[in-house]
């Protein structure tokens, strides 16, 4: 089948499929009908990336594309790169069962670290996103001031009280 040449047409013209421009654009960039249909599977993947996961595995398993037959994924942390590696099995069946074809063989995990997924969602932002929401700092104390104050309360043959003694010596020593 060749593909058709699309010329400027007149304001009277019928609509055109984007489907039947993009096969038009595939073959003028020298790519061949079966790789235009992959990537055109892929690209509906990725915008259906939602559905294909459902709602509880999307936000956990962002898609980062792929390398010939292998489905690449980003996590936000180590722990879920192991969960979701431990899950690959099921990630795949989803995934082809969506291309309706074998078309991926296995899975790599990787950490996002900053990326952002090919899904939908990396272009709407999580409501704690949008607003500039960061984790709080976490507040470092000062060092502990042991003056041997607790000592009259404690057992004085028990090891804790004998550790908080010498702990509270070595710190009147210090300050000396």
């Amino acid at each position: 089948m060749t593909p058709k040449v699309f010329r400027k047409k007149n304001k009277y013209a019928e609509p055109v499929a984007a489907s039947e421009v993009m096969a038009a654009v595939m073959a003028g960039l020298g790519v061949d009908a079966e790789q235009a249909q992959a990537r055109s599977r892929l690209g509906h993947l990725w915008q259906n990336w939602n559905m294909v996961m459902g709602e509880d595995l999307a936000p956990l398993a962002r898609p980062l594309g792929h390398h010939r037959d292998m489905l690449l994924i980003g996590a936000e942390d180590a722990m879920l790169a192991q969960e979701l590696h431990l899950m690959s099995g099921e990630l795949l069946e989803r995934v082809n069962a969506f291309m309706e074809t074998p078309f991926f063989n296995g899975v790599k995990v990787s950490l996002l670290m900053g990326k952002s997924g090919l899904d939908v969602t990396a272009c709407n932002p999580l409501p704690d996103e949008d607003m500039g929401w960061r984790a709080p700092r976490a507040v470092i104390p000062d060092p502990v001031q042991a003056s041997g104050v607790f000592l009259a309360e404690m057992a004085p043959d028990s090891p804790v009280a004998r550790a908080y003694s010498r702990f509270a010596e070595r710190r009147a020593r210090s300050k000396r």
